[in-house]
């Protein structure tokens, strides 16, 4: 049985409340700031002692907050590089292989890795039957987004969508919930082969951005591949996005790419930085 609240999401105004939530967040005027600074913290209680800034008086704004820096050794880079490491801290909600495309989003419900990516069937290709995993980010959470192996941007295409909630009650029951929702797709060229990094929007995410496109306005779906943004490298930890308040990530691979560590299982908290597979 559906939860009132998942059964409730269709039928609120989410682009109304993502604008309000954008303002509201953005909101540098301290008699409003301060306040929702503090009930944040408070409600999730968000670690300030791994914060570049530990005060919250040193955040002008509630996005500023949400989207805090961390201590430079507050997030390690395990291994060498040849190493897969998680790009966020978040929950390991699904990992494996993507069977002839089709990925699993929760126990009884798969969805398809074209309908996700909207690439064309010779893009896809090399990620067919592919590794991948899935991580969701709690608001409590460090909220930026970092390569999980040293390469070159390739490309990135904005995916217009919904917004509804990717929280454990809500991908249990809405059937292709990250291909519905709105997100990023950012493909790099690295040692395993082609991998996308697939930033899934939520309820109440104002805004997804990128290292270099910075903040990507919703609206018309777009595709950025020319000579302005493709061929950086980025080394591995580096940061390449950030959620303006929290989401998912979908990590995808060529196959026999990823040798998954053995203790990873679903449902287990990991942190930017930590093994997640090997290359073979």
């Amino acid at each position: 049985m559906r939860p009132l609240s998942v059964f409730l999401q269709p039928l609120l105004p989410q682009r109304l409340l993502g604008r309000l939530v954008y303002r509201l967040a953005r909101c540098r005027r301290g008699w409003l700031a301060r306040p929702l600074i503090g009930w944040y913290a408070r409600r999730y209680k968000v670690n300030l002692q791994e914060a570049e800034h530990s005060r919250l008086e040193d955040y002008a704004s509630l996005n500023e907050f949400f989207t805090r820096r961390l201590k430079p050794a507050a997030r390690p880079i395990s291994g060498d590089g040849r190493t897969l490491i998680s790009p966020v801290d978040g929950y390991l909600t699904q990992i494996g292989s993507a069977n002839g495309g089709e990925m699993i989003q929760a126990k009884g419900l798969r969805y398809d890795l074209d309908a996700l990516l909207g690439e064309s069937a010779d893009r896809l290709a090399a990620l067919m039957s592919g590794s991948y995993a899935t991580l969701y980010l709690a608001p409590h959470q460090y909220h930026r987004v970092h390569l999980p192996l040293a390469g070159a941007l390739q490309r990135t295409r904005y995916i217009p969508g919904k917004r509804f909630s990717v929280n454990s009650r809500t991908s249990a029951v809405v059937p292709g919930l990250f291909c519905r929702n709105e997100r990023v797709a950012c493909w790099f060229e690295t040692e395993a082969g082609p991998m996308a990094v697939v930033l899934v929007g939520a309820l109440n995410v104002s805004s997804i951005s990128t290292a270099w496109l910075g903040e990507i306005a919703s609206g018309k779906a777009r595709v950025w591949d020319d000579a302005g943004h493709t061929g950086h490298r980025f080394g591995r930890g580096e940061e390449i996005g950030r959620f303006n308040l929290g989401s998912t990530v979908v990590l995808v691979l060529p196959p026999g790419q990823a040798v998954w560590r053995p203790d990873l299982s679903p449902g287990q908290a990991v942190r930017m930085g930590q093994a997640l597979a090997t290359l073979p």
